[in-house]
């Protein structure tokens, strides 16, 4: 298994703690609730592009996925609830990966045809 392989892993499990656990003060926080969502979701998009060679369209639907998933366990569990804004907060994440990823590849590209 690659490196980036367990640190995605390692961060999938991490971020899942930290949504379902009884904590009312994560220990790990950015001081904002969505701002936590959108760095989870582009962590997990940055680690998880390194890991495996798939497409952007599969890596954003599974992720989407898992983001669905923990909304939905969190709407079943008392001291959590399901949010449509949280789902928001990780889709910015996954774009905002998605827009710094493909803002590099033009810059690569634009610089390697002007050499």
């Amino acid at each position: 298994m690659k490196f980036a392989q367990v640190l995605f892993y390692v961060a999938l499990i991490a971020i899942s703690w930290l949504a379902l656990s009884m904590q009312s003060d994560p220990a790990i926080t950015t001081g904002w609730d969505k701002g936590n969502h959108l760095l989870a979701f582009f962590t997990l998009y940055l680690l998880l592009d390194f890991a495996y060679p798939f497409g952007d369209g599969a890596k954003i639907g599974l992720l989407l996925l898992y983001a669905l998933l923990v909304e939905c366990i969190q709407g079943l569990i008392p001291w959590r609830a399901f949010s449509l804004l949280d789902l928001v907060a990780d889709l910015a994440g996954l774009l905002g990966y998605w827009i710094v990823r493909s803002i590099g590849r033009w810059r690569r590209l634009v610089q390697s045809k002007n050499r």
